[in-house]
């Protein structure tokens, strides 16, 4: 399309949507277009009047100032229309340097004080949805909030902005942040910035803060169909984001504002029944927002099937030798390298991100040897991790010497954001990802390819999709972003039905655990279930363990609880012992102790639910006579992560999939699942002792060093701090020590001098937010 006709067509959309709202998305998308034509051409001064004049119209006067470069002397002459422009833009600014887009601004004009303001908004990957909250806390003025977040990589990223950034200096100096779930100390002000499990677990600790305002990220994880997993078993996210959402909503007086990427509200009209998910809307008094066609950031599909010359636009054509996945592939990748564009490249399994590093690595697709600093410090640091410098032969680190990022789970999360970061400064070009760059992780890509219409084995859906294409182009980076399709099936995905969400508490007809039927009101239980709930409200009346028992770890039966209690109770006095000295060894040495560990693990072992745990905690190597969990969590507090990766490296004989296989462990067993049932039975174990012993809980001493470790690779308060802002585990190790030896400067000088260069820039970034 020539500007002409691209123009004419953006003012006739504008001026139909004066009449017409429902027409607005496609009204954005025409400036959008026009805007993406006209970015790399020399403005004339009329140029630049008009487009000013169209980005206001439009609502979005980002897409003139800053994003198309033209300077801050923008206008030669103030005429009326110009002045308009300037009073438009002006309404759209919320604090300084901060301006909104005219549907962020909507949204926020539709919280008003003396109200209660609930909001579930659904909107574009680009909308800005994040962005926003800071600037409903900045009108209401709220005292006490909450912001929960599906990942510590983003509560992280938030936590980074808060203290890095000007235009949020603010919330800094106006609230205390708390980030860690034992926190006690609170200020006038607080932000609590959780994850559902973490918010649950302060919950146990804390629950007289009365919240003025909860903000819930990618509230969609509610229902377990839609959580994004590679595997298509139960995932127990849902029942965190479930419980948490109970208690965050049970004052009514509590303001709230849920969100979520392209989720599709009930068509009330046209349903034979209302749904489980309209039902909690209504239940809890939300509006419904919808956003979901008001894509900020224009899409190009270009499909990529098997012809060898593929039009992308009037300036871009697209050439392949062959119809070889692989081939065209490495091709497409050299074609937009050779335009000086980056790239992501989605696939929907993690060892597949790196066998598609390895085709590009050896592959003709114009990759050059990276000699940047940061990349040499980061591949540097990647080579002292394992023994024999085993980290060289990890296809991370050889992937980054040809300027390409893999991004999935099972890297560990301070190297993932250095990824992210490299890639968003330039100096990685592609980035080979599986479904965790939908989980919040902001890029500057312009291009996503994808090769892949499942996420591991589970097919995708509309909704997922719609995520992925999403990540192709950044508002404030770009007009348009580009989506290569090379799998049929991801276009019937995006083309295709979409899925309502459901939510458990709210549906009659559908199967739930005791944990759901708990929280459930009766008029949404069977029969059966509401009998189910009588026993277990029985049985939390029985007496048969401290009432306080049932109340924590809302996430695991009553009936489980009860069994690792009547556990408990039938230790031996060498049971007991074997325990104690657990707990002595641990917090004397930070060394373990495997016959304690070796109890727990048995004790556990029956209501272990996740599959590879369960078999890690009935089976043994037959020699030391302690099942495989044992000797794993003795490794890692050993050890740490490396000691895990070094260990399943020489099993496997290879050094990609013993990483792998480590990283799961540690990542996701470990920190959630053994965490979790190593917390019960420390809660369990206290209260027991406490009521054997006839003393206050208090005066009982229990594992809570050990539970620190396993969650955050950390033993202090400090160190906790640094694991969840994103540090490697000698980093970690480093602010333990400066909290343990406050009066030993000697001590932390020498640890800091053993660090690699890697390690102490991360300190010099970490130091801007302690």
């Amino acid at each position: 399309m020539d500007k002409s006709k691209a123009a004419i067509n953006a003012i006739k959309l504008i001026n139909q949507a004066k009449r017409d709202i429902d027409l607005r998305p496609l009204m954005i998308k025409a400036v959008c277009s026009y805007f993406d034509l006209m970015k790399d051409n020399e403005l004339s001064q009329s140029d630049k009047l008009f487009m000013h004049y169209l980005a206001n119209q439009v609502g979005i006067p980002q897409y003139y100032y800053p994003m198309l470069n033209v300077g801050t002397d923008v206008d030669k002459e103030v005429s009326l229309q110009t002045f308009c422009n300037y009073v438009q833009e002006s309404s759209m600014v919320v604090g300084d340097g901060v301006m909104l887009h005219r549907y962020q601004k909507e949204v926020l004009n539709m919280f008003t004080k003396e109200h209660r303001n609930r909001y579930f908004l659904s909107a574009a990957t680009s909308f800005g949805k994040t962005f926003l909250i800071y600037e409903v806390v900045r009108k209401m003025r709220y005292s006490n909030i909450a912001f929960i977040f599906p990942t510590i990589s983003l509560l992280s990223e938030n936590i980074f902005k808060i203290y890095t950034k000007p235009e949020y200096a603010w919330i800094k100096n106006n609230f205390t942040i708390h980030t860690l779930s034992d926190t006690e100390i609170f200020g006038e002000r607080n932000i609590l910035i959780f994850t559902p499990e973490r918010y649950l677990s302060f919950l146990d600790k804390n629950n007289e803060l009365n919240l003025d305002f909860v903000f819930v990220d990618e509230v969609y994880k509610l229902d377990n169909g839609f959580i994004i997993d590679e595997t298509p078993q139960e995932n127990e996210r849902d029942v965190a984001y479930r419980i948490a959402l109970y208690e965050l909503l049970k004052v009514d007086t509590t303001d709230a504002l849920l969100v979520g990427p392209y989720i599709v509200f009930p068509d009330i009209a046209d349903a034979n029944k209302q749904s489980s998910f309209q039902i909690f809307l209504d239940r809890y008094g939300f509006i419904p927002i919808d956003y979901n066609l008001y894509d900020i950031v224009d899409k190009d599909e270009v499909i990529i099937n098997t012809a060898l010359n593929v039009k992308v636009n009037d300036s871009f054509n697209l050439t392949f030798t062959n119809r070889a996945k692989k081939t065209r592939v490495i091709q497409l990748v050299k074609q937009l390298l050779e335009r000086s564009e980056n790239t992501i490249i989605y696939c929907s399994q993690k060892h597949q991100t790196e066998n598609w590093a390895k085709v590009l690595i050896n592959g003709e697709a114009g990759l050059k040897n990276i000699n940047n600093d940061r990349v040499v410090k980061l591949i540097n640091h990647i080579g002292n991790l394992f023994t024999d410098r085993k980290g060289n032969q990890w296809i991370v680190s050889k992937a980054l010497k040809k300027g390409i990022g893999i991004h999935h789970g099972l890297v560990p999360k301070y190297i993932q954001q250095e990824i992210i970061s490299l890639f968003n400064d330039g100096i990685l070009k592609v980035l080979i990802c599986t479904t965790t760059i939908t989980e919040g992780v902001n890029t500057t890509a312009k291009n996503i390819i994808v090769l892949s219409g499942k996420k591991g084995t589970k097919d995708l859906k509309k909704f997922d999709a719609q995520n992925i294409e999403g990540r192709a182009g950044r508002f404030m980076e770009h007009y348009k972003g580009r989506v290569f399709i090379m799998d049929n099936e991801f276009s019937k995905c995006i083309n295709g039905q979409a899925e309502l969400l459901q939510h458990k508490f709210f549906d009659k007809d559908i199967e739930k655990q005791d944990v759901d039927i708990i929280f459930t009101e009766s008029p949404y239980l069977t029969e059966k279930q509401i009998e189910r709930r009588n026993q277990l409200n029985r049985m939390k009346d029985s007496g048969v363990m401290p009432n306080a028992c049932f109340e924590e770890f809302r996430t695991i039966s009553y009936e489980d609880k009860i069994y690792l209690y009547n556990t408990i109770a039938r230790f031996s006095l060498a049971d007991r012992n074997k325990i104690k000295e657990l707990i002595k060894r641990f917090v004397g040495q930070h060394k373990p102790y495997n016959p304690g560990l070796e109890l727990i693990c048995q004790s556990i072992r029956p209501i272990i639910k996740n599959d590879k745990l369960r078999f890690y905690a009935e089976n043994g190597d037959g020699v030391s006579g302690n099942c495989y969990l044992t000797g794993m969590i003795s490794a890692f507090i050993l050890r740490g992560f490396a000691g895990s990766a070094n260990y399943y490296i020489n099993k496997e004989h290879d050094v990609d999939k013993g990483i792998r296989r480590a990283a799961n462990f540690v990542f996701y067993m470990l920190r959630y699942q053994v965490v979790k049932y190593f917390g019960l039975f420390n809660l369990l174990y206290r209260h027991f002792e406490a009521t054997n012993e006839g003393i206050d809980i208090n005066e009982i001493n229990g594992i809570e060093a050990l539970l620190l470790r396993l969650e955050y690779s950390a033993d202090t308060k400090l160190g906790r701090q640094v694991s969840d802002i994103g540090a490697s585990f000698k980093v970690v190790e480093y602010y333990d020590a400066k909290e343990c030896n406050p009066d030993n400067p000697n001590k932390i000088r020498e640890l800091y001098d053993s660090l690699d260069d890697f390690e102490k820039y991360s300190i010099s970034k970490i130091e801007q937010i302690l």
